[in-house]
């Protein structure tokens, strides 16, 4: 199992609060990072002016002003409204006459406030139109720090993913405990014998496989979950129903996901829903809406457990998070109206 029992044992209420507190911190800590900027920017020129002659003090004071009541608007229209609705977009006809013309209006108004401080007609424009260049170039080299930072990461991750996949290609007692099944199937001479004997041989193969590549389809993806809930069925026997309902093949053609993704939740699901003598039950539902992935699944409680998680949801959040930023949301808590059973759900635009 890959479901950690302190993360799963915590409130949704608290996991919600500490979103919200943790998103407030990032708002906070932006506003903060911006205010030193723009005050150490104005400390550093005020702290000029003793050194600037008395005949023109009073202009570059004046200057000085204009230059901090201007340059915020014109730096965050350019970085917050023309950058990412027009740059980022390919837009670049229309970025340039967008810059052009917020440099006109900004213009205007220092011509219009302070027509003293500028001695050829066209300086406030080449003026504001610098400051939003310079800001563009600090940004864009802002923005590729951040992404080779999530780039690393990311690779990391990865790398430390399949290392724990191939270290554990198979679970030693799902294997044992389902051979055992099909040894017994065999002495009764089972006509589902021979396939679920190809059954476990293909989790096998994909489990080695799939570890080698980034991304697999999902229809394979889909296969492999399948073939596991074939085989825990027959190791489960009628003690423990299992209902599962995954997507025809058709419809995930195109699609990709990370391999195993859906592996430490599935696992979970069995891990602690088979452990009552009476009782256990693992319901596992999967479909597609369109490039949108629903997966919910719900298991019994262990006897005496509050909790239906083990060791990975750690794992599988971070990993989502790293993947599929802003493109999930993942729910893993016993039922809310106090019944015995253990609901997991997972949303993933693809």
């Amino acid at each position: 199992s890959m479901l950690q029992d302190v993360e799963a044992g915590r409130a949704p209420e608290l996991d919600a609060l500490v979103g919200s507190v943790i998103g407030l911190a990032r708002h906070t800590g932006t506003l903060l990072r911006d205010a030193l900027v723009w005050g150490g920017l104005l400390a550093l020129m005020w702290l000029t002016l003793p050194r600037v002659p008395a005949a023109q003090y009073a202009a570059v004071r004046q200057s000085i002003i204009v230059f901090m009541l201007l340059a915020p608007p014109a730096v965050y229209g350019h970085n917050l409204v023309l950058l990412p609705h027009l740059f980022d977009k390919g837009r670049y006809g229309r970025y340039v006459a967008a810059l052009l013309a917020w440099s006109l209006v900004l213009h205007g108004v220092a011509r219009v406030g302070w027509p003293h401080l500028y001695s050829t007609p066209l300086q406030p424009a080449v003026n504001w139109l610098l400051i939003m260049l310079l800001s563009m170039g600090l940004l864009l080299i802002w923005r590729a720090v951040v992404q080779r930072r999530q780039l690393a990461r990311r690779h990391l991750l990865e790398r430390e993913q399949q290392l724990r996949l191939l270290e554990a290609q198979v679970n030693p007692h799902f294997l044992f405990n389902t051979l055992n099944s099909l040894y017994a199937l065999s002495l009764r001479q089972h006509p589902r014998t021979p396939d679920l004997i190809m059954a476990l041989a293909e989790l096998m193969r994909y489990q080695l496989e799939s570890t080698r590549r980034p991304a697999v389809p999902l229809a394979a993806e889909l296969e492999y979950l399948r073939s596991y809930g074939q085989l825990q069925e027959v190791r489960l026997g009628p003690r423990c129903p299992v209902q599962l309902e995954l997507p025809p093949p058709e419809a995930a053609a195109g699609l990709t996901v990370p391999p195993l993704l859906l592996l430490a939740l599935i696992e979970n699901a069995f891990t602690h829903g088979t452990r009552r003598a009476q009782g256990s039950f693992v319901s596992l539902r999967l479909h597609l809406d369109g490039r949108r992935l629903h997966l919910h699944a719900r298991n019994a409680l262990p006897p005496g457990s509050s909790s239906g998680a083990g060791t990975g949801l750690p794992n599988t959040r971070q990993r989502l998070a790293l993947l599929y930023p802003g493109r999930h949301h993942l729910r893993a808590e016993p039922a809310p109206d106090g019944t015995p059973e253990f609901i997991t759900e997972l949303t993933l635009d693809l």
